[in-house]
């Protein structure tokens, strides 16, 4: 199977605001562990990649709709080529972004590699 990534997409209430409680992840947040991505229902992969062009494409969208409440700290343009770097890599290739916007919201972002170790095969049949 060739690789791919699962687009992930998510903005609201942080966990530290006090909604996770015993360890439980709501199941519309993001998961703690990277490695949990893929156990999510698919109707939460908001995209799915071939290519590390459209994936680059997808996130800038996403990224630039939900800026970074300290843009400055780690601009857009690095971010973008940070991430391009990545998914360009042979192992390792997730890219995975959890921020506080300019809106106060928690913003999360993640292009999850397909398949994995974990998942030998694309648990959404993609």
């Amino acid at each position: 199977m060739k690789q791919h990534w699962h687009a992930y997409s998510y903005t609201g209430r942080s966990y530290g605001d006090g909604l996770i409680r015993r360890g439980e992840v709501p199941a519309n947040y993001p998961p703690i562990e990277i490695k949990d991505w893929l156990k999510r229902p698919a109707n939460q992969v908001v995209e799915t990649f071939h290519e590390v062009d459209p994936a680059v494409t997808w996130l800038e969208t996403e990224l630039s709709q939900n800026p970074h409440l300290d843009e400055e700290s780690f601009p857009l343009k690095e971010r973008l080529q940070y991430s391009r770097d990545t998914l360009e890599q042979t192992a390792g290739n997730d890219v995975v972004y959890g921020y506080y916007s300019k809106g106060q919201q928690y913003v999360s972002r993640a292009l999850i590699a397909c398949p994995r170790k974990e998942f030998p095969s694309c648990p959404y049949g993609r």
